[in-house]
């Protein structure tokens, strides 16, 4: 099954699960209690913690984390585990992510939106590069529920001051390069057995 956000970030091919942490662990839940799907596939964008990657990069991703800037600012702490890496969806060969210059990067999320750069560098210093607000509950599900999953993230922004404007900016290549590495998965799966892309 695959698997977006919705509000502003909705496919023809993909379930919307709602925004942030919440709503999304709310609704993927019922989602796999109902359906109970053999494979997650969640398609969304993401900014950019670096700002030397370009808009409209796709990433892979199957490791995410759930830090607060509090806790960077050393103002909070948190007594549950703020990092999951998730059994891997086999969406396609390590060729195809090649050919199709798609990198694997570790996600962070949160119900709130970072305006600010002053903190990129401690994330990249972390080996986090990517900002998406639903991940780390996606993953946490699909961990709970046992199911394989990955998230195919398309950078729409650089995490700054402009973020919000930024999206906006860049919604439209981002929906036609999620929409195209979909297609393009799908028919790889067509052609090859052992390669899953969710319906």
């Amino acid at each position: 099954m695959i698997l977006c956000a919705g509000n502003g970030e909705s496919f023809s091919f993909a379930k919307n699960i709602g925004v942030g942490l919440i709503n999304s662990a709310i609704e993927l839940t019922q989602v796999c209690l109902q359906y109970t799907p053999k494979h997650l596939l969640f398609i969304g964008s993401a900014g950019s913690y670096d700002s030397k990657v370009p808009i409209g990069t796709l990433f892979l991703s199957t490791h995410a984390t759930q830090i607060e800037l509090s806790f960077l600012q050393k103002q909070s702490y948190t007594p549950t585990n703020n990092s999951i890496k998730i059994e891997r969806l086999n969406l396609v060969s390590h060729e195809t992510l090649i050919k199709e210059n798609i990198c694997e990067a570790t996600v962070n999320s949160s119900n709130y939106i970072t305006n600010t750069s002053a903190y990129n560098h401690v994330m990249l210093s972390a080996n986090i590069l990517l900002e998406n607000m639903e991940v780390f509950s996606i993953f946490k599900v699909a961990e709970h529920f046992r199911i394989p999953c990955s998230a195919i993230l398309c950078v729409s922004n650089i995490v700054g001051e402009n973020a919000h404007e930024e999206w906006v900016k860049n919604k439209n290549l981002v929906e036609e390069r999620l929409t195209k590495i979909i297609k393009i998965l799908k028919e790889k799966n067509c052609k090859n057995k052992h390669v899953v892309v969710p319906d």
